[in-house]
């Protein structure tokens, strides 16, 4: 990693524009035009700041417009990287920083986060060009006045590097990456955990305070430093085949594109993600889902000829699964988003002898189904989320307490949704990707005590891990 020199301040890129927003934007025939990937992201990024419009929302449609592959996958690490990581590169910012960050210009901000993230968790990344656009970046959007700030403080923050570190974790001056290494500083930047280990830990993992604190309440020191040393990772790329998995590897071995085996007997995870989904994908031999996600309609425990309701069914990975499982039988698969509709009916030509229907919902309404109409339900319900943060790394920044409460209610109305279409000696699959036990056990308890004709049995609880997203499932059976 290199940290030396180059912060002089660059030429602002000719392809960006300032609009009246502050915000950068690219003036070539395209909407991104000749912009690159650190302009993208920089725009992405200041637009979540600003306006908390999503990352992920103009990340594709950007992607598409790149024909460099190793462009896009820059893009891709910048814009996910800085909001997965964006509360550790703010504690760096506030350490040498004479104004609090919260009171920082955006565009400061954003360039600071920018810079930083390649300085600090990209090895191959020059430190002198992740500054150097930066402030060249700074310069075209705030002024000459701001991009000097920037330059000030990042030089501040390269001078204060000791290195990799070395020996006994130093928990103020270490900043964790995601191999399990960290980078040294020669001064203290992250609060003393004596004062409050809660605020300790949310600074050095990017992850908000209030979260850290109802984890070290709920699970303890260990449990939590162990969700959030998964949060800072990329999420492994992994997809479930759905030929032999030997088979697919010794395909993908042939073309010289690297994989390991994951959990379970399904799980690949990929090191060519591009390159291996669009191969394995696209031919049907396999289909893109996380270790954990796949443990869910196992589950369900399908069987030919039964009827089946995916109740939350979109994008449709569970919904796939569960038809490779059957083999033949009939499967509706539901959702309240006509574009999510849309992606299910997509399944179609992938679903092979199973009878299947889309149906898109209205919210909170009767269920559109004649009573005792099938075997099993599957409920992936909409949560908070927990179990699968540094996948959906703007989830940690959006999610409120108050919000966990009105998952709950959702996550029971849903249950009891299903009741009357459930047969007689049914059974109803509960999941989340959520750690929170009142989504969880606790709502699963509170259904029982209210449905007393069913029984339930926790089919597992997983903690995120470096090859698997967290994520819980029950069976709730109907006992006629």
């Amino acid at each position: 990693m290199g940290h030396g020199g180059g912060l002089l301040g660059a030429r602002a890129n000719p392809c960006i524009t300032v609009r009246r927003d502050g915000a950068a934007r690219a003036h070539a025939p395209t909407k991104w035009g000749m912009a690159s990937a650190r302009d993208i992201a920089a725009d992405l990024l200041l637009r979540f700041d600003r306006k908390g419009e999503r990352v992920s929302a103009g990340l594709d449609a950007a992607r598409e417009s790149m024909a460099d592959h190793r462009e896009r996958g820059l893009l891709t690490e910048l814009a996910y990287g800085c909001v997965r990581r964006q509360g550790t590169l703010d504690a760096l910012i506030a350490s040498a920083s004479t104004r609090p960050v919260h009171l920082l210009h955006a565009s400061l901000r954003t360039a600071l986060r920018l810079a930083l993230y390649q300085v600090f968790f990209l090895d191959r990344v020059p430190s002198h060009a992740a500054v150097d656009h930066a402030v060249g970046w700074a310069r075209g959007v705030a002024g000459p006045g701001r991009a000097g700030f920037v330059n000030g403080v990042a030089r501040n923050l390269l001078r204060a590097i000791e290195g990799k570190a070395r020996g006994t974790d130093q928990g103020r001056r270490d900043i964790p990456r995601e191999d399990g290494t960290a980078i040294r500083m020669q001064r203290d930047v992250f609060p003393d955990p004596a004062d409050g280990l809660g605020e300790h830990l949310a600074a050095r993992y990017g992850m908000p305070l209030w979260l850290v604190e109802r984890w070290l309440g709920a699970w303890g020191e260990a449990r939590t430093l162990q969700i959030l040393r998964a949060g800072i990772q990329r999420p492994p790329v992994t997809v479930r085949a759905r030929i032999d998995r030997a088979e697919l590897m010794a395909k993908l071995k042939e073309r010289d594109i690297a994989c390991d085996a994951g959990p379970g007997d399904t799980a690949l995870c990929l090191a060519d993600g591009e390159a291996a989904v669009q191969l394995t994908v696209r031919s049907g031999d396999a289909a893109v889902q996380d270790a954990t996600s796949q443990r869910v309609a196992p589950a369900v425990a399908p069987t030919p000829g039964e009827s089946v309701l995916d109740l939350c069914a979109a994008p449709g990975g569970k919904t796939l699964h569960l038809a490779d499982l059957m083999g033949s039988g009939r499967i509706v698969a539901c959702d309240v988003d006509a574009a999510k509709v849309a992606l299910l009916e997509g399944l179609a030509e992938r679903m092979g002898d199973i009878d299947y229907e889309t149906v898109l919902l209205e919210p909170e309404s009767k269920l559109p189904f004649a009573p005792e109409s099938f075997d099993a339900i599957l409920v992936d319900a909409p949560c908070s989320n927990t179990g699968v943060l540094r996948r959906r790394v703007e989830a940690r920044w959006r999610l409120r307490p108050k919000d966990i409460a009105s998952l709950v209610r959702i996550q029971a109305a849903l249950l009891a949704r299903c009741v009357p279409a459930l047969k007689p000696g049914g059974r109803i699959v509960y999941s989340t990707c959520s750690l929170e036990a009142e989504e969880n056990e606790a709502l699963v308890e509170a259904f029982v005590a209210s449905h007393p004709a069913f029984e339930a049995k926790v089919a597992f609880r997983a903690w995120p891990r470096e090859n698997a997203d967290g994520g819980f499932v029950a069976v709730l059976t109907h006992r006629p």
